[in-house]
């Protein structure tokens, strides 16, 4: 009966910890401007965004700005297709 509790009450405590992190999540939501041209410098491109709601009484930075690696250009290679029937 003692180990019954005890498993009830862990996973009342895990589901109350799973909750607060999942109200943690997508607290802020922003309005991002278009991606920059990427950097050479450090092979990367950023865009800023400004806070458009805060959710959960949530602390959010007014503006934010994020960063991603710059993808190479890549050229579409036309194919061939192999037929059945070529000569």
């Amino acid at each position: 009966m003692q180990l019954r509790g005890f498993l009830l009450l862990a996973l009342l405590a895990l589901l109350a910890l799973t909750s607060a992190v999942a109200k943690k999540k997508a607290d802020c939501k922003y309005k991002f401007e278009s991606w920059g041209a990427c950097d050479g410098g450090t092979g990367t491109k950023a865009r800023q965004g400004t806070l458009k709601k805060a959710r959960y009484n949530a602390q959010c930075q007014e503006t934010i700005r994020v960063t991603k690696p710059c993808t190479p250009k890549t050229k579409a290679k036309a194919k061939a297709k192999k037929g059945k029937g070529k000569d």
